[in-house]
């Protein structure tokens, strides 16, 4: 009994020798400063020897502190608001950035602890001594973006030179979050709209000029033009849409790519934001929101012209003219863009000929074509087929030649044609 007493005792007292300190309060619940000078940031992370454990809890301390300084501000911009009813009365939004990317400065760290699972990490911020130096910061920048903005309003410069001014300037107000700042945000909005509407107002409208005729399936080349003064002419960053077909834009020059099936497709211009260098990605949003530039234009194509030319399958001249008059203009080859050439060949066998009286006599056709589509442009072949054939057997040799050239018509108008189209891309 006296032995287990001993172990009772040495059991307690070890355990008291080895006790840990009680975890700090804040690890809870972060300090509040009756004073309101210092505001304060906690994070935490699960203890990972395989990861940088230590710096992820000071980044999310960092984050929460900026949080914390973010809901100060906007507490303050909503009693401003109240403050001055009279003179601003549209609600208020706030559209900062990320709360994160909030710039702090001279916050100090105050404490950390760790437990069996997790490192905390507290940090704190005088605010009223940061209030007073963002205050002054933000009031050199807005005077900076003013500067800016001006040289974006200025009639003397070229169109691109004052855009890159606007995005500066945008980028300034978005890397200091001006555009949720009450104290600047209606005159930000109301500068920079009118910077960018006196850009837009100089691009002016596009005229667009064929090089030559536009013909439906075949690559084409335009140049797009400006109505500028032709001191201030230049590449403005652009993008383009259509109606139909695929167009691709290169500085002033537009490709056709393919037309699909319209004679009358309509091109539509419009800024190229995504062609902007700027800082921010909210600087390209405000810029294609505010925008309200924005130019079209009708194209027209002509169906081409085909020739056929025949090479031992006169018989299908006739024929093949009327399957392709739908979607092409039948022509000549000085007329031609486009030339189909039938490369055929025709077998004829008679059978039952001196034979016995009461025999039947049989004639036997068969007519084989293969097909190539030719660019007279460049002699460039477009599409090449397979060899198609028609065969029929008949007491006239007529009907059986007859059948077998509507046999291949057939497999041509079925088969070979909807293939013919789509190397077009009609």
């Amino acid at each position: 009994m006296k032995n287990l007493w001993i172990l009772f005792i040495t059991v307690l007292l070890w355990g008291c020798g080895t006790k840990k300190n009680a975890p700090p309060s804040w690890i809870s619940g972060k300090p509040i400063d009756p004073s309101g000078i210092y505001v304060y940031g906690l994070g935490s992370s699960f203890i990972n020897p395989n990861v940088p454990y230590q710096q992820a809890a000071r980044s999310n301390a960092l984050a929460d502190l900026a949080q914390e300084v973010q809901s100060e501000i906007y507490d303050e911009t909503k009693l401003l608001q109240k403050e001055d009813a009279g003179g601003f009365n549209s609600a208020f939004q706030s559209n900062t950035t990320s709360t994160s990317a909030l710039r702090l400065e001279d916050y100090e760290l105050v404490e950390s602890y760790a437990d069996e699972l997790r490192y905390y990490t507290l940090y704190r911020l005088d605010l009223e001594s940061f209030l007073r130096k963002k205050a002054l910061q933000d009031a050199a920048a807005m005077e900076w973006i003013n500067a800016k903005v001006a040289e974006a309003k200025n009639a003397n410069l070229s169109a691109s030179s004052r855009l890159s001014a606007l995005v500066d300037a945008l980028d300034k107000a978005h890397d200091f979050q001006l555009f949720g700042d009450i104290q600047y945000r209606t005159k930000l909005n109301a500068s920079s709209t009118e910077a960018l509407r006196s850009i837009e107002n100089v691009v002016g409208a596009i005229d667009l000029l064929p090089v030559k005729p536009a013909y439906l399936g075949l690559p084409a080349t335009f140049r797009a033009q400006y109505e500028q003064p032709k001191e201030r002419q230049e590449q403005i960053p652009l993008a383009l849409s259509s109606s139909s077909g695929q167009f691709m834009l290169q500085e002033q020059t537009i490709q056709c790519i393919h037309t699909g099936s319209e004679t009358r497709i309509t091109l539509f211009f419009t800024w190229d934001w995504d062609r902007i260098q700027s800082a921010h990605t909210e600087t390209k949003s405000w810029l294609k929101n505010k925008s309200q530039w924005g130019a079209s234009i009708a194209v027209n194509f002509e169906k081409p012209t085909v020739y056929i030319e025949s090479n031992g399958a006169d018989e299908l001249v006739n024929e093949l003219e009327k399957s392709l008059s739908k979607d092409f203009r039948i022509g000549g080859r000085k007329s031609a863009q486009l030339v189909l050439e039938c490369n055929g060949q025709m077998a004829s066998e008679t059978t039952g000929v001196g034979q016995a009286r009461n025999s039947v006599v049989r004639h036997k056709v068969r007519i084989e074509v293969q097909f190539s589509l030719l660019s007279t442009e460049n002699n460039s072949m477009l599409w090449n087929s397979t060899t198609i054939s028609g065969t029929a057997i008949s007491a006239s040799q007529e009907t059986a030649l007859n059948s077998a050239k509507s046999e291949l018509i057939d497999d041509f108008n079925y088969l070979l044609l909807p293939q013919l189209l789509r190397s077009l891309d009609f």
